[in-house]
């Protein structure tokens, strides 16, 4: 099995919530399912999600998508700074 790690630097937890809530339809389709959401405990507004993947082509794409129409200038964006994959070993 495949995981993704994307971590999201905002400035407004709940507004990225509601905006993270509303891209589901766009990660189903790229079968990417949530397992889970961790906050970072010394900053809040960092955000680790880690999501099993189906099919790298369409996590790959579907990471593209999102970051392609990244707003810079929107602190609601959910674009993640940084991605990575991972498979499980143990």
């Amino acid at each position: 099995m495949i995981f993704m790690s994307a971590i999201y630097n905002v400035d407004d937890f709940k507004k990225w919530t509601k905006a993270f809530s509303d891209n589901e339809p766009k990660r189903i389709q790229a079968g990417l399912t949530v397992e889970n959401i961790f906050r970072d405990m010394n900053n809040p507004n960092r955000i680790k999600v880690l999501m099993s993947v189906e099919s790298m082509v369409a996590a790959e794409e579907y990471i593209e998508l999102v970051t392609a129409s990244r707003n810079p200038d929107d602190p609601d964006e959910i674009s993640p700074s940084e991605v990575e994959f991972w498979e499980v070993y143990y």
